[in-house]
């Protein structure tokens, strides 16, 4: 019974999954990762995943665009 019960503990606590009524605790950490994700179009199923996107903005090679 006591294993079973810290399996069930485990399993609620370590989601992984990020919903919309996380996202002013993220943003106390992340500065703007609330309104990344409102843009973006396709949601990210887990936290992990919506933060590498942020943070890869940072890396990004920005667009170069022939002159006119």
């Amino acid at each position: 019974m006591i294993v079973v019960r810290r399996m069930l503990l485990a399993a609620s606590v370590v989601q992984g999954r990020i919903t919309e009524r996380q996202l002013p605790l993220a943003e106390r950490s992340f500065p703007g990762i609330s309104r990344f994700y409102e843009g973006l179009r396709d949601k990210p199923a887990t936290f992990l995943q919506l933060l590498w996107a942020f943070e890869g903005r940072k890396y990004a090679q920005p667009v170069r665009r022939k002159p006119r």
